[in-house]
């Protein structure tokens, strides 16, 4: 998808771009060309795109790339830009567990993820699994901080294209809107991000299946949160300025009453 490669690719520096989406755009010009004129170098290619040498020599001759048309690579080769419909299954349920226990980090965008009570280390590590990386845990050995899953792979790249589709960055707080990687999704993906999310937020009621999702978000995240719910489980959900109230109904829809 063109806005998920084009926002992934400014997630990036470049010195040479104001717009590091341009250097990707740059990039591909000057690799078609070299494709199409196999035998001419940097100095002659740098005429036929109209760049300086300078700039593309290292693209040229070298094997390199701006880190940008790197990532946008890595991303598309995982199938995290344009996903099928298991892939995209998975990045919405990779989305929830962000959402619901979650950040990616503002400094260099890898996501983590700490267990809850609902939701195990292990699971967290399959729904990284399921995108494609392999997970590690970190923080296993300190008792004052919560151990937390993240990629030992490709983590960065990872946390852009993840931020392309929506997730926050640096922080759930100010969320507003639930992740376009959620209205991408099928319904297998919308169930599967409130599961996630759910099994992070809930907190029960006694003697009863309703259960409270805990939240310091604008009210309108909450609000999109109790519509999904709405719409995926025909039940009712109501929002409120520190969280949502899910129905015993809702609940048991998502299979995820404890009564």
């Amino acid at each position: 998808m063109k806005t998920v490669v084009t926002t992934l690719a400014r997630t990036y520096n470049h010195p040479s771009y104001e717009d590091p989406y341009e250097a990707v755009q740059d990039y591909n010009r000057v690799v078609e060309a070299s494709a199409n004129n196999p035998n001419k170098g940097s100095t002659a290619l740098s005429t036929i795109v109209e760049l300086p040498r300078g700039r593309i020599r290292a693209w040229v001759d070298e094997d390199g790339m701006p880190d940008a048309a790197r990532g946008v690579m890595l991303a598309q080769r995982h199938g995290w830009v344009d996903p099928d419909d298991d892939m995209s299954v998975a990045l919405a349920a990779l989305a929830g567990h962000l959402l619901g226990g979650g950040s990616i980090a503002a400094k260099n965008y890898v996501p983590s993820v700490a267990a809850g009570r609902r939701v195990s280390l292990d699971e967290i590590e399959e729904a990284f699994r399921d995108v494609g990386v392999h997970p590690t845990r970190r923080h296993e050995e300190l008792e004052s901080r919560a151990t937390e899953v993240l990629p030992a792979t490709h983590g960065s790249v990872l946390g852009r294209t993840l931020a392309a589709w929506g997730c926050p960055v640096g922080g759930r707080a100010t969320v507003e809107t639930l992740p376009a990687i959620v209205d991408h999704a099928s319904v297998a993906g919308q169930a599967g991000f409130l599961d996630a999310y759910v099994r992070h937020r809930a907190v029960d009621y006694p003697n009863k299946a309703t259960s409270r999702l805990h939240g310091q978000q604008p009210i309108a995240f909450h609000q999109a949160i109790a519509d999904l719910i709405e719409q995926v489980t025909n039940e009712h959900a109501s929002a409120g300025d520190r969280g949502v109230t899910v129905s015993a109904a809702a609940m048991w829809a998502l299979n995820l009453a404890e009564m």
